[in-house]
């Protein structure tokens, strides 16, 4: 009994010992009043603020009005309309939030005496990058008693409406080892929101040996057409793609993330879509396991109207298609008029609000027409400049071979009055395919120039975008840098920097430099950071200037063009590049009869260019040196690749700083016939060896 009667009082006494206790805890350090009214946008910010919160050990707690606000300081999140804390802070204290999708507001202000920070957007879009924003510069705080140390205030909106990233297919295994990744994507999305990228394009197709072309076969067969399928796929492997190209897209969305699948091939019949592989050519009516067989010239366009008309039902959360068409998409000339005016006809039909972009090269006067007068929703697509990274302007004029088409460029699609927009897309997936690139101010002039005909969408492809092209489907695809040297779970995550720049500053070309100023600290110390910044954003104007400068017109493909690794021909080829801005830069031959005294020019000629390359190669080389020095025995394996990229580029730099003189020497030896101008060829074509030497 007594035992009894001890246990039922400290089972009494417990609710009051409890209330003691919870009255002498500390409280958190941060409230975090959600609105209830935000989505899973918004939630997706929410959840990454808490994962950064508990990886820093700051206490915080999670309520839904100031009311049961215990916290030391408070983050209101919410919409900016609407009859929540945060709309209701906005509207008392006059702050307001710029009115479309993706707008936000950080803001400081005080509540009942309590330091507050409004993070507010005009979307949910608007609401997690602001989120995003503030747990960036949480993580950046060494000081646990000042989390908010870092965070700025800010209200801002995007620049532009819609900033892309591409990805190719150019490789099964490759594309698959990503495609079945749940986590991949989970990281790549994560990166995405992070910069502020809206929307991914999968290229399906593209010289890649007549894998998925065209892509429907991948996913399903059509009924109607029992001989169209892809060799070799069984109806489980259709079911799985399709299931988890639909989960993909939901985790995009989930992330403020739109996907545009673009539909490249239209049936395959090798030649140029065999990409230079001769075990990927054409053989009628023996298709290889991969390859898509039965289609022909009396079934493509009732198979590709009942095909398109199904995919779309099938993955009905898809956001827009990219067409190709000209004569690549494996169409003859004489198919492409109709077989376009009949795809045409398809989307108005199946989905007739779906954003289509149209690839321009090939377009035509009478396809442009059928789709105004369709009415369907489209733009048009055009290569920024070839199918490179130039520099970050419109050519001022493109190279003679293409003044009279629409292969690259706007050409003459700024017509008045305004009936399409554009989407310019800058192909560096055939430049920057393996070095490190990041340069804010490049980023900021491309998105600038991104405005033109009152566009509002650009695009850049992903590093590595070609990895694997050429190669055999089943191939194990290679690791970039060996295991030992790896710093990375996913490639991807190696160019960081060059999603932070394409990313961020497309939503707000005045992006603070911190965000990528402590990036580079956090990775090489504060004292080494700034250093490989400086140096890496020199060097990324190598290839830029070296594609724009001094390139042959023959290495315009991205498939076959690589100005990273390529030495680009023998002296009386390299000597007959113009470049591909044929106003801005003056080409070999040109500076050798300015020597002459037959010309004169404005152009910036080659020997400038030559100087610039050397003064750059010089600085980089200072700026590596100089990291070296700073990091001393503190160095890591991302450190040691970053340095040798950035002497890969400062090498390269030099290269062509010593064969343009060559060049122009080579130039004048044809015009004069002059021996010793030969002589000054081959001793500059030497030096250039010399530095061509050290790259490899």
């Amino acid at each position: 009994m007594k035992i009894s009667y001890r246990i039922r009082t400290i089972l009494l006494a417990l609710p009051l010992i409890v209330l003691q206790i919870s009255s002498v805890a500390p409280a958190p350090q941060l409230s975090i009043i959600t609105d209830t009214g935000i989505g899973e946008v918004a939630m997706h910010g929410v959840d990454k603020l808490t994962e950064t919160l508990k990886a820093k050990h700051i206490t915080f707690e999670k309520v839904t009005s100031g009311a049961n606000a215990h916290g030391q300081v408070l983050l209101v999140i919410g919409l900016s309309s609407g009859d929540g804390m945060a709309a209701r802070l906005l509207k008392n204290r006059n702050h307001a939030v710029p009115k479309i999708s993706e707008a936000l507001t950080i803001w400081k202000t005080q509540w009942q005496k309590k330091p507050v920070t409004v993070i507010s957007g005009y979307d949910d879009k608007g609401v997690m990058y602001g989120l995003l924003d503030v747990a960036n510069r949480i993580s950046w705080s060494t000081d646990r008693s000042a989390p908010l140390r870092y965070v700025k205030e800010v209200t801002s909106k995007p620049d532009i409406k819609e900033r892309g990233l591409s990805m190719y297919t150019m490789n099964r295994a490759y594309w698959e080892s990503r495609f079945y990744d749940e986590n991949y994507w989970t990281q790549y999305f994560d990166m995405m929101a992070q910069n502020r990228f809206n929307m991914l394009e999968i290229l399906f197709g593209y010289e890649n040996g007549g894998f998925l072309a065209p892509s429907y076969p991948y996913f399903f067969n059509v009924d109607g057409f029992p001989n169209v399928k892809m060799e070799g796929i069984t109806a489980e492997q259709q079911q799985r793609n399709l299931a988890t190209m639909n989960h993909l897209i939901k985790m995009a969305h989930e992330r403020g993330i739109k996907v545009r699948l673009a539909i490249w091939d239209h049936i395959y019949r090798g030649g140029v879509q065999a990409g230079g592989n001769p075990d990927f050519e054409y053989v009628p009516n023996k298709p290889q396991a991969f390859q898509v067989g039965g289609l022909d010239a009396e079934n493509i366009r009732p198979y590709t109207k009942a095909a398109f008309a199904k995919f779309v039902k099938l993955i009905p959360e898809l956001d827009a298609i990219l067409y190709k068409t000209n004569n690549e998409s494996g169409l003859k000339d004489s198919e492409l008029t109709a077989f376009g005016v009949n795809f045409f006809e398809t989307v108005k039909e199946n989905a007739p609000n779906m954003m289509i972009d149209i690839h321009s090269k090939g377009l035509t006067d009478t396809l442009i027409n059928s789709a105004i007068k369709m009415g369907i929703n489209f733009r048009i697509a055009p290569k920024f400049w070839m199918e490179q990274m130039g520099l970050p302007f419109s050519p001022t004029h493109i190279n003679r071979e293409d003044q009279k088409n629409r292969r690259h460029g706007y050409a003459d699609m700024l017509r008045y009055p305004q009936q399409y927009q554009m989407l310019w897309k800058l192909w560096n997936g055939g430049t920057t395919r393996v070095f490190l690139w990041g340069d804010p101010e490049y980023a900021r002039r491309f998105i600038a120039s991104s405005h033109l005909y009152n566009s509002d969408a650009y695009e850049v492809y992903e590093p590595l975008a070609t990895k694997m092209e050429a190669q055999a489907h089943d191939a194990k695809p290679f690791e970039l840098l060996n295991p030992q040297y790896q710093y990375y779970k996913y490639e991807f995550e190696r160019y960081w920097n060059f999603f932070q720049n394409f990313g961020l500053i497309g939503y707000d070309p005045n992006t603070p430099a911190d965000v990528w100023d402590k990036e580079f600290e956090k990775r090489f110390g504060t004292k080494t950071g700034p250093i490989i910044k400086s140096a890496l954003n020199e060097a990324s104007w190598v290839l830029p200037r070296i594609v724009a400068s001094c390139y042959p017109y023959s290495y315009f493909p991205t498939t076959s063009a690589w100005p990273e690794k390529q030495r680009l021909g023998d002296l009386p080829l390299y000597a007959k590049a113009e470049g591909s801005d044929l106003q801005q830069f003056a080409s070999f031959d040109e500076e050798a009869r300015v020597l002459l005294g037959e010309l004169e020019t404005a152009k910036t000629l080659p020997s400038t260019t030559s100087m610039w390359l050397v003064r750059l190669s010089e600085d980089v080389n200072k700026k590596v040196a100089e990291a070296e020095k700073t990091i001393g025995i503190k160095t890591n394996k991302e450190f040691n690749s970053t340095v040798t990229d950035l002497k890969m580029l400062s090498n390269l730099a030099l290269y062509h700083s010593r064969r343009v003189p060559a060049a122009v020497s080579y130039c004048l030896f044809l015009r004069t016939q002059n021996v010793a101008a030969l002589d000054d060829a081959i001793a500059h074509e030497q030096k250039a060896i010399e530095a061509w030497q050290q790259l490899v």
